[in-house]
């Protein structure tokens, strides 16, 4: 019975007209691409005029301080109250934003713009293709065009080269004021940003090589203390962010001086978003993440650590013909290398800079950090919002 009202009562929203109402997703929540483009709506006051629908992945509990005019929903519906609201929301909203999960269109004349969740240096054909209908896909450059065109399937008409909005702090430098306070001991910050091996959720698809603490190239506790002793050293720090759905519970049990996870509840107290602690560190390590080209617009040392790069890439598909002719950095396929990467960061040298500005300049169309803005514009100008 509730499922047949469900789909009468959707029917009868879809013949309402559509709401000056936006819907924004992201993954994290209230993150990203489309939290960067929410913040610019607000700094122009469109939530005067527009009801603003955060679509909330994880029934968490947790409750958002929000501005006026600004709503959550559940994408994931528990009660026949949520789920009434999901299906008016989605209805009548004149505008979908998203950035990771696809919020397909219910109906031709609203307007979806999805913002993307990292240029590719991985692709998941079978997820990706399932993008949908919108009116915009946002890319980084028309390095990207074929790309997207031939691969995902994107219609090259709907491609457009603003950039990423969440980039735009990474240009220009938020304050971080109790941030420095709290990591003046140190000479360096260090980012180490893997992506994950072992899905916590899909283990029948994790890679057979093991690295126990998240850290490829790190194998086992005696390099891990070897790390740790050279950080120590040198006096940096080193933030390690896993990727949020890699099993790292065996941090649990460590603690080290000179190496803190920087996971969400680091950011709380530091009062930072992801990429505004990003653009305030000294160096990246990574590896297939989308971060390395976002990290390319400071300018800043990059690692990567590919020593499982062969098995990697028979789990996924390579978004270029060779990933050493596009991707430039300072390579990382020994343990030894990780650590002379470090020394190099101490030392203020930077052996791969030449190469990496030239992946840079190829890489991002737009590099003046006022996505967001541009965006914004062209959803006033196109779109009448």
């Amino acid at each position: 019975m509730t499922q047949v009202l469900k789909r009468v009562l959707i029917r009868l929203f879809r013949l309402c007209p559509l709401r000056k109402m936006i819907v924004f997703e992201s993954h994290p929540d209230l993150s990203d691409n489309s939290y960067a483009l929410y913040e610019e709506l607000l700094r122009r006051g469109v939530n005067k005029r527009y009801k603003i629908y955060w679509m909330k992945t994880f029934r968490d509990g947790k409750v958002y301080t929000l501005p006026e005019n600004v709503a959550t929903f559940e994408q994931q519906p528990a009660t026949l109250k949520e789920t009434l609201q999901r299906a008016y929301v989605l209805n009548c909203s004149r505008f979908i934003i998203d950035c990771n999960s696809f919020v397909k269109k219910r109906r031709k004349n609203q307007v979806r713009i999805h913002l993307g969740h990292g240029m590719p240096i991985k692709i998941d054909l079978e997820y990706s293709r399932k993008f949908g209908d919108c009116e915009k896909y946002l890319i980084q450059s028309d390095f990207w065009r074929e790309i997207y065109t031939e691969q995902i399937c994107v219609p090259d008409d709907i491609l457009c080269t603003f950039g990423y909005p969440r980039n735009d702090v990474l240009v220009n430098k938020a304050e971080a004021a109790e941030w420095r306070r709290a990591t003046g001991v140190y000479k360096k910050v260090l980012m180490w940003m893997p992506t994950y091996r072992q899905h916590r959720r899909h283990m029948d698809r994790a890679m057979e090589v093991q690295y126990p603490y998240g850290m490829p190239c790190v194998h086992d506790f005696e390099e891990l203390q070897r790390l740790h002793q050279q950080l120590q050293e040198q006096e940096i720090l080193l933030l390690f962010r896993p990727h949020p759905v890699q099993d790292l519970s065996v941090w649990e049990e460590y603690t080290f001086s000179h190496i803190q996870i920087a996971d969400d509840e680091y950011l709380a107290k530091s009062d930072l978003t992801l990429y505004e602690l990003l653009g305030h560190t000294d160096g990246l390590i990574t590896d297939y993440s989308s971060v390395y080209f976002d990290y390319l617009l400071t300018d800043k040392p990059v690692a990567l650590t590919i020593e499982d790069m062969d098995e990697y890439f028979q789990h996924f598909t390579l978004a270029f013909p060779d990933y050493k002719e596009t991707i430039k950095g300072y390579y990382v396929e020994r343990f030894e290398e990780l650590l002379g990467f470090v020394r190099e960061v101490a030392e203020e040298k930077d052996s791969m800079k030449k190469e990496r500005i030239g992946a840079k300049l190829k890489f991002h169309q737009d590099a003046s950090g006022h996505s967001a803005a541009k965006i914004a514009d062209m959803l006033t100008s196109d779109y009448g919002m």
